[in-house]
């Protein structure tokens, strides 16, 4: 399968932007996940199959090292009390100068969307052209790491948002396998709901705990 995303004229602004505001993710998402509560957290651990006892205490079981960065991008885009993630609610809080990089990237993270992609061209020191394959779209998604490995043909679940006209990767990645073969390939044509979006989520996170776990 031949992608055919067309990568905008001002492409390498673009991607010296993100490479300036690369740095200010984590801490977002460290701040973000500071503002998840008990609950939040028992609710979280509890819909991934994390949630342990321990001491007759509750807590968050982690099998593998990666699984921390995974869960702690559910809880913060994922976790919605009367429909407001935790990104949400620190972007409505305008905590950030209105004309800030951490404000312009909440902006962006607000409309973040969880899928699963198929990685079909490397943009060295760019990103990488892939397909989703639930929805169809074919994206340029912004990422720093992807393009120093032997990424192409890797299946992966993630989540992307935008960023000044194209992608970017919030991080959290989770590889499923790799597809050599894509005449097979299909995508679903599908748009997500919010509900949809979730057990998507969560369906993939239990996959993907289920091959560490295969190779360790």
């Amino acid at each position: 399968m031949e992608l055919s995303v067309v990568l905008p004229e001002d492409i390498d602004e673009v991607v010296a932007g993100y490479k300036d505001c690369r740095p200010l993710i984590p801490m977002l998402h460290g701040r973000l996940a500071q503002m998840a509560d008990k609950a939040a957290i028992r609710t979280c651990a509890k819909r991934l199959h994390m949630l342990s006892r321990q001491n007759g205490r509750l807590g968050v079981r982690f099998d593998h090292e990666l699984e921390a960065e995974v869960f702690q991008d559910y809880l913060i885009y994922m976790y919605r009390p009367r429909g407001f993630s935790l990104v949400r609610q620190l972007y409505n809080r305008k905590v950030y100068p209105e004309k800030s990089l951490e404000q312009e990237l909440l902006a962006g993270m607000v409309q973040a969307r969880f899928s699963v992609f198929w990685i079909g061209v490397l943009h060295p020191e760019k990103g990488c052209s892939a397909l989703d394959i639930i929805s169809g779209e074919q994206l340029f998604i912004l990422d720093q790491t992807l393009t120093q490995q032997e990424a192409t043909g890797l299946l992966a679940a993630f989540r992307v948002f935008p960023f000044r006209g194209v992608w970017a990767h919030t991080g959290a990645n989770m590889v499923l396998g790799k597809v050599e073969d894509t005449a097979g390939l299909q995508p679903m044509g599908r748009i997500l709901n919010d509900q949809q979006e979730r057990e998507l989520n969560e369906e993939n996170v239990r996959r993907w705990r289920t091959l560490l776990a295969g190779q360790q």
